[in-house]
C-alpha cells in the first residue's frame, strides 16, 4: 500500500519521521506570510503591515473552513488507511474532492462580494481601506485553488506521506519568494505581494493535482467516485463541521483583536501585526505536533487499537521537549531581535513587545496543548474540541473587554486574553483526556 503504516515498528521513530517533514512543511507554509511581512515591512512600511494585519482575520475565516475540510479528510483517510480498506478510501476521497470544490468556490466568492462589509466591521483605517480590499480580493481568488491543495496534502498525510506535501509547499514558497520583491519593486506595492501569493497558490495546486493523478492509485482524482455517498458525506461533515466552527471561533477572536488594535491607530495595529508574525513562527512547531498526533492516532483507531493509541501521547510529550525549549528562546530571549526582521520602526517594535510580554507564557505550554488537541481530533471527538475552543474564546473575550475599559494598554489586554485562552483550553483538554471519554465511540468507520 502507499504511504506509511505508523502503527507498526518503533512508534517514537515513526512519529519523528512523520513530524520532521510536517515541521518543514509548516515552516515553508508560514514563510508565505513571514516573507510577505519582511518585504512589506521593509519596502512599504507600517501602512503595508497594517494592510496585512487587517486582512489576516478575514483570510483566517476562509482558512478555517478549508482547515475543517482538510482535518476531516486527514482523520477519515488515516482511519480507512489503517483499516486497509482501499475501496472505501477511494469513495472517501471522491466525496472529499467534490465537497471541497463546491464549498471552496462558494466561500471564496461570498467573501469577495462582502469584503467591504468585513473591513468596515474591523474598523479598518480609511487611509488603507481601498488597498486592503484590493489585497483581500486577490488573496480570496487564490484561496479557491488553495482549498483543493490543502485537502490533497492532508489526504497524503493521512496515509503517512508527509514528504510530498513538503515538496508542494516548497515549490509554492519558492515562487512567492522570487515574485514578492520583483513585483513590489515594479511599483505594484502591496498589490504585488497579493499577486505573488495568488500565482504561488495556483501553481502549487496544479502540481498537487498532477502528482496524485499520476503517482497515487488511492488519492487520484477519479470522477467515478465524485458522488455524494450519504454515509461518507454525513461522517465527513460530522467530523469537519466542528473543526470549521472551532476555527471560526478563532477567526472571531482575531476579528476582535484587530478591531481593538485598530482603535488606537495604525502604529498599534502594525505592532500587533508584527507580534502576529512572531506568533506564527512559534506556532509552526506546535501545529506540527498537532497534525502528527491526529494522523498517528487516526491510524490506531482505524485498526481498532483504541487503548494502544495512548502511547502516541506518551511519545508525543518526549518530542514536545525540543519545541518548548526553542519557543522559550524565541519568546523570552530574542523577541525584539525577531521583530526587527519585519519592521525597522522602533515605535512599532515597542508596540509588538508590549503584546508579546503579556502573552509569551502561553507559548511555552502551546506544544502540550496542541498535542492533546491533535490526539482528541484523531479519535474523532471533534465536538469536544469545538466545546473547548468555545469556552476558551468566551474567557478571552470577557478578559479583553474588561481590561480594555481600564488603564491597561490595549495590546496588554489582547495578550492577556490570548494567554487565558490557551490556559483554559489546556485545562479542558487535560480533564477530557484523563476522563477517558475519548475511548468511547472513537471509531468512525462505517
Amino acid at each position: 500500500m502507499e504511504g506509511r503504516d505508523l502503527t507498526k515498528g518503533n512508534l517514537l521513530k515513526n512519529m519523528l519521521l512523520l513530524i520532521i517533514p510536517l515541521f518543514l512543511t509548516n515552516l515553508l507554509n508560514s514563510i508565505y506570510s513571514i516573507v510577505d511581512g519582511i518585504w512589506i515591512g521593509n519596502l512599504i512600511g507600517e501602512n503595508g503591515v497594517a494592510v496585512i494585519t487587517n486582512c489576516y482575520p478575514l483570510t483566517y475565516i476562509v482558512t478555517s473552513i478549508s482547515t475543517g475540510l482538510a482535518v476531516a479528510t486527514s482523520v477519515m483517510v488515516s482511519q480507512y488507511y489503517g483499516a486497509k480498506d482501499n475501496d472505501k478510501l477511494k469513495s472517501v476521497i471522491g466525496v472529499t474532492y467534490l465537497t471541497t470544490i463546491i464549498v471552496g468556490c462558494i466561500v471564496s466568492l461570498f467573501m469577495i462580494i462582502t469584503s467591504s462589509l468585513w473591513l468596515k466591521l474591523l474598523n479598518t483605517p480609511l487611509e488603507i481601506f481601498s488597498i486592503t480590499r484590493q489585497y483581500l480580493i486577490l488573496y480570496l481568488i487564490g484561496s479557491m485553488f488553495n482549498f483543493i491543495l490543502m485537502v490533497i496534502m492532508e489526504a497524503l498525510r493521512g496515509i503517512g506521506n508527509t514528504r510530498v506535501p513538503l515538496i508542494f509547499v516548497g515549490i509554492s514558497t519558492t515562487i512567492n519568494l522570487i515574485l514578492d520583491p520583483i513585483l513590489i519593486r515594479l511599483g505594484l506595492g502591496i498589490t504585488g505581494t497579493a499577486i505573488a501569493t495568488l500565482i504561488a497558490m495556483v501553481i502549487g495546486t496544479f502540481i498537487a493535482i498532477i502528482y496524485v493523478n499520476n503517482r497515487s492509485k488511492i488519492l487520484r482524482i477519479d470522477f467515478k467516485y465524485f458522488k455524494f455517498d450519504k454515509k461518507i458525506l454525513t461522517q465527513f461533515l460530522k467530523t469537519g463541521i466542528p473543526i470549521m466552527f472551532e476555527n471560526c471561533f478563532l477567526a472571531g477572536m482575531h476579528l476582535l483583536e484587530v478591531n481593538v488594535s485598530n482603535s488606537t491607530g495604525v502604529i498599534s495595529n502594525a505592532g500587533y501585526g508584527v507580534a502576529g508574525k512572531v506568533e506564527q513562527m512559534i506556532s509552526i512547531m506546535s501545529s506540527s505536533i498537532k497534525t502528527m498526533a491526529t494522523v498517528t492516532v487516526g491510524q490506531f483507531i482505524g485498526i481498532k487499537k483504541v487503548k494502544e493509541s495512548i502511547n502516541v501521547m506518551e511519545q508525543g510529550l518526549k518530542i514536545s521537549v525540543i519545541p518548548t525549549v526553542l519557543i522559550f528562546i524565541v519568546g523570552f530571549v530574542l523577541p525584539r531581535h525577531i521583530c526587527r526582521i519585519f519592521v525597522s520602526s522602533e515605535e512599532v517594535i515597542s508596540m509588538a513587545i508590549i503584546y508579546l510580554s503579556a502573552v509569551r507564557i502561553a507559548y511555552i505550554i502551546l506544544p502540550t496543548k496542541e498535542l492533546l488537541h491533535g490526539f482528541i481530533i484523531g479519535t474523532g471527538h471533534t465536538k469536544f474540541v469545538l466545546f473547548s475552543v468555545g469556552v476558551s474564546s468566551i474567557v478571552e473575550v470577557v478578559t479583553i473587554l474588561i481590561l480594555k475599559n481600564t488603564s491597561v494598554n490595549n495590546l496588554t489586554a489582547l495578550g492577556t486574553g490570548v494567554l487565558l485562552w490557551v490556559i483554559t483550553a489546556l485545562i479542558l483538554d487535560i480533564i477530557y483526556f484523563f476522563s477517558n471519554r475519548w475511548q468511547k465511540n472513537s471509531i468512525t468507520l462505517n
